[in-house]
């Protein structure tokens, strides 16, 4: 399929990509980035420039650039040494510093920070898009130096508008920081790429009232792992994301008292908690650390590699997915492709992209979750059947967007 190589010349903005490079198992968000990256890099586009905006102004690079930024992303390529002027500042060992000394000898233009604009003249050739994916870098000054230039169009993909609907999930000051991309989003894009249309409404009710730009909806392309569907392990049972007041682990262990009070300990399910630790975090993991059930029945693994997180999916009967508020949410899609059943939060983006390949659990409570925990998993004689969910993959994905920049 064509995906973006009909849209002409596309500059994606990889800024998050390089932060994250040599830091370990990629978010979400990184993935659908990289997912961006990896699609530019073997579509027959007329043209490729990624842009990153580096601790010193900013870089270009075209294809044989992207391609080293895959390789170090995806820890194919170990990190060089940082430059002489990063070691003096003391950030050698920074892997920032490290994937930008790589880049920068590749690099097909570079401009301090002030000069994206005349940087953009000299080498935008013809019409182009500038692609920003990863909610990094939305800052006026930036879209609008694409902006202002008569032959070049803007694009933002939006994940959800958390910070907005949930600024107490959210770290201190990024409400006003979100709110502030946003405004600029909506100054200075052609085109808003929804990845749900939860968040489509979110945004449409955040904008309410006067011009905002074009919006289309585009779900996000999930990888299908190979289907298990030998006999499970009703006790395996697997939390996956980033611990952070978002996804809710703390009403999973509030669930897992309350089954190890109704419980012999031989009928206890396992819960195996994956990911790395985020912030605001500190007393959730004091708990967790001093938890009588840890060991027994709570297991904490921090991140695995998506080896490591496929096997547990191959075992687990079940996946637990508590949170609070998602834009998209990959763990519950990637569990039920693999076989596994989601247990959800009753969220409408769940609904959206699972349908009825999942279970929700209405509330917020530590009851109604054990309650359906043992129905499922304890009490039945057979796990329950559900269908896989119709996952689009990143084909059906690039092929939407990059109608949409062909013929804007």
């Amino acid at each position: 399929m064509p995906g973006l190589s009909q849209a002409g010349v596309i500059w994606l903005d990889v800024t998050r990509l390089i932060s994250r490079a040599g830091r370990g198992v990629l978010t979400g968000i990184d993935r659908v980035e990289l997912a961006y990256l990896e699609h530019l890099l073997t579509c027959p586009t007329a043209a490729v420039r990624f842009l990153l905006r580096s601790t010193r102004g900013y870089i270009l690079l075209d294809e044989d650039g992207g391609k080293v930024l895959r390789d170090l992303v995806l820890g194919q390529m170990p990190l060089g040494p940082a430059d002489r002027l990063s070691r003096l500042f003391g950030k050698g060992t920074d892997p920032r510093h490290r994937v930008e000394a790589s880049l920068r000898p590749l690099a097909i233009a570079r401009c301090l920070r002030g000069g994206l604009g005349r940087m953009i003249g000299r080498m935008a050739k013809g019409p182009g898009w500038y692609l920003n994916i990863g909610h990094t870098g939305l800052s006026a000054a930036r879209l609008a130096a694409f902006s202002s230039h008569s032959e070049m169009r803007v694009a933002v993909l939006i994940h959800d508008l958390i910070p907005i609907t949930h600024p107490d999930l959210v770290a201190p000051g990024m409400p006003a920081r979100f709110a502030t991309r946003l405004d600029a989003v909506r100054a200075y894009a052609d085109l808003v790429i929804c990845n749900s249309a939860a968040t489509a409404g979110e945004l449409q009710r955040h904008w309410a009232g006067g011009q905002s730009p074009h919006r289309i909806v585009a779900h996000l392309g999930v990888e299908a792992a190979l289907r298990h569907d030998t006999a499970r392990d009703r006790r395996h049972v697997v939390m996956l994301g980033t611990i952070e007041p978002r996804k809710n682990h703390g009403l999973m262990l509030d669930t897992w008292e309350v089954l190890a009070r109704d419980l012999p300990q031989d009928h206890l399910p396992q819960l195996h908690i994956i990911g790395p630790t985020g912030w605001q975090v500190d007393a959730l993991m004091e708990r967790l650390a001093r938890h009588p059930l840890l060991g027994r029945a709570i297991h904490h693994h921090g991140p695995l590699s998506e080896v490591e997180v496929r096997r547990h999916l191959a075992r687990a009967a079940a996946l637990v997915f508590p949170s609070l508020a998602e834009g998209y949410g990959y763990p519950p899609l990637e569990a039920a492709l693999a076989g596994a059943m989601p247990i959800c939060s009753d969220l409408s983006v769940f609904r959206e992209t699972l349908g009825n390949s999942a279970v929700y659990v209405p509330h917020q409570d530590a009851y109604s979750w054990a309650e359906t925990i043992k129905k499922l998993l304890v009490v039945s004689d057979e796990l329950p059947s559900l269908p896989p969910p119709k996952a689009p993959g990143w084909d059906a994905h690039f092929e939407t967007v990059g109608a949409f920049l062909a013929h804007p």
